[in-house]
């Protein structure tokens, strides 16, 4: 046998999360039926001939070539040009020992790189336990003569799986579900066992469960949103953009900071974000704007009444948008945008503009704080200043609004109204890693922005 090597898995992320996948080696991928086991193969399959791969694809099934094919071709990451060998459900239920012989000849004439046998739940079906061992046994060993990569989907539950003796021979097992939840299904990958992955890692992803998407593009799995290995914070200080607020950071927020900006709606939050994401652009520093409420459209004439250009910085490749509708965000996928746009577009400043719309998506309070934790713990070890925006209920004093994600951030600053004075006013409750000054101060949002008053108030 060559020495083990290792390959690209050919799904979107999952690379990221095992490192490749080693060849030699067999792997069941297991879960009920519309969990996208399929898909994942064909996804699989068909990366795999695009880098050179030969690959062979034994559906067991009672599907017609033609329909096989018809409904392949929907998928927008097909190639056909693997090879397709079916076998007849029906006949591998009757004649299992048939089938294995045929299984056998197809591999050695085609000699494939890379197998999939879908599924392998009905080989062996009428055997008592002892054949169907002795089946598998054999169905091993011929896998195990050729110095492939071999994938055996099965439809099977968790509790089938240990009991199964697929999962005794088997180097790895991948376990897919789906999970309703609110107006969506949420689908998690498991890895129960995988040999020949990096000992540091192991713990970590035999641990852990990995949310992923299907659709026509294909098969994606989102890795964990972790911080950068190395963290270098860079001790300086930024400006906000706001006059007169640095004044009261002690000259400005730390580069790597994370600021909640909270308040009942009306207070200026979105100018605030707007103004401070603006101040980077006019400096060169390249900003995104994660935003649920409004389009980009809509923020885009905002700013405008302001005097600020923001279409001019989007056309530099500056500025850059998230938008999604809060019921239809998909945590693990935002977060893998986000990390996109900041890797690729070398992001300096971040405006996440209202953190309660993600109650719609994520209702678990424990799992909202652990998105938001992630989030900003991520962006800290890439040395990025961001801004959060949230919605508070009315307090009569500032600095006693009661916020849930306030013990997350670095800095937290308390935006005002009051309905007595018809005044607005602004405090910092929280400025970790600085000294900040903790009176009151009076703005106003204007024709160009919001500026505060130089003088206390209190």
């Amino acid at each position: 046998m060559d020495q083990l090597k290792n390959i690209s898995c050919g799904i979107k992320g999952l690379d990221a999360i095992l490192g490749g996948m080693i060849s030699p080696s067999t792997i069941l991928v297991a879960g009920t039926a519309g969990v996208g086991k399929t898909i994942m193969s064909l996804q699989m399959l068909s990366n795999a001939c695009k880098n050179g791969e030969k690959a062979l694809y034994i559906p067991i099934t009672t599907e017609s070539a033609d329909k096989l094919k018809i409904y392949n071709s929907t998928l927008d990451f097909f190639d056909d040009s693997f090879e397709v060998h079916a076998i007849n459900r029906q006949l591998a239920e009757k004649d299992p020992l048939t089938t294995l012989i045929e299984i056998g000849n197809t591999i050695e004439s085609i000699k494939p790189d890379r197998l999939v046998i879908d599924p392998i739940t009905p080989l062996g079906f009428g055997f008592i336990e002892q054949e169907k061992r002795r089946f598998f046994y054999t169905l091993d060993s011929m896998l195990q003569e050729r110095n492939m990569l071999s994938f055996l989907v099965g439809e099977l539950l968790k509790p089938e799986i240990h009991n199964s003796v697929v999962s005794h021979l088997s180097d790895g097992i991948i376990y897919l579900t789906r999970e309703d939840r609110n107006s969506r299904a949420n689908h998690q990958m498991e890895f129960m066992k995988m040999r020949g992955i990096d000992p540091g890692k192991r713990s970590e992803i035999i641990s852990r469960k990995y949310l992923y998407n299907i659709n026509s593009t294909g098969f994606t799995v989102y890795p964990h949103l972790k911080p950068e290995k190395e963290i270098n914070l860079v001790d300086t200080r930024v400006e906000t953009g706001i006059p007169g607020l640095d004044n009261m950071f002690e000259g400005g927020i730390l580069k790597y900071n994370s600021l909640l900006v909270a308040g009942i709606p009306g207070t200026g939050k979105k100018i605030f974000g707007l103004q401070f994401i603006l101040h980077g652009l006019e400096n060169n520093e390249p900003g995104i704007v994660v935003t649920f409420e409004d389009t980009p459209h809509q923020m885009i004439l905002d700013a405008n009444r302001m005097g600020w250009d923001l279409q001019k910085y989007i056309d530099e490749g500056l500025l850059h948008f998230i938008c999604n509708n809060p019921s239809e965000v998909y945590p693990a996928e935002h977060a893998s945008r986000i990390k996109e746009i900041v890797e690729t577009q070398n992001i300096e400043r971040v405006f996440f503009d209202g953190t309660n719309h993600l109650e719609l998506s994520i209702p678990d309070e424990l799992e909202l704080r652990g998105y938001l934790y992630s989030i900003t713990n991520y962006l800290k070890s890439r040395n990025i200043t961001s801004l959060f925006s949230t919605d508070t209920a009315f307090s009569e004093c500032p600095g006693n609004e009661k916020i849930d994600s306030a013990s997350i951030m670095d800095s937290v600053l308390i935006l005002h109204n009051s309905h007595a004075r018809d005044r607005r006013y602004m405090c910092v409750t929280k400025s970790r890693g600085t000294k900040h000054r903790r009176t009151v101060k009076e703005y106003a949002i204007t024709e160009s922005g919001i500026k505060l008053r130089t003088d206390t108030l209190i």
